[in-house]
């Protein structure tokens, strides 16, 4: 299953009511999730940016993000992912922001993974072939 970037912040995040549930999630799935290129830029453009509460210094960012991912495995974007997005994109007439999620369901279809662990179910129910998986929600 594919952790979705939202989860990494929540575990991250200590001020967060998600926060306990997110990181007991993660240590109790770790065998099972990876995390794609994609979740690790995704975060830590959210744990520094300006408008987060309380931006986090980008090394501190770095590390927490590191240690994630030391425990996780990283995916990445295979040959045909890039074709598969834009097919993808075609097919559910996506635009702007969407573009991230379809590229993220590629990357996830090329390396054989059909579930996604996220709090933003709305985001991929649009997508066939994958199931979504709330931790809040379980």
């Amino acid at each position: 299953m594919l952790i979705d970037s939202n989860i990494i912040i929540y575990a991250i995040n200590e001020s967060s009511p998600k926060h306990k549930l997110a990181q007991e999630f993660i240590i109790k799935n770790r065998n099972r999730i990876s995390i794609a290129h994609q979740n690790i830029f995704e975060t830590l453009r959210i744990l520094t940016h300006p408008k987060y509460p309380n931006p986090m210094i980008i090394n501190d960012a770095i590390k927490s993000v590191e240690k994630i991912c030391d425990a996780l495995n990283i995916i990445y974007p295979q040959l045909e992912t890039h074709a598969l997005t834009l097919k993808i994109v075609k097919k559910y007439e996506l635009k702007s922001n969407q573009i991230f999620d379809a590229y993220l369901f590629a990357t996830m279809l090329s390396n054989q993974i059909q579930e996604i662990v996220t709090d933003n179910e709305k985001d991929f129910k649009k997508f066939e072939g994958i199931q979504i998986i709330n931790p809040f929600k379980i």
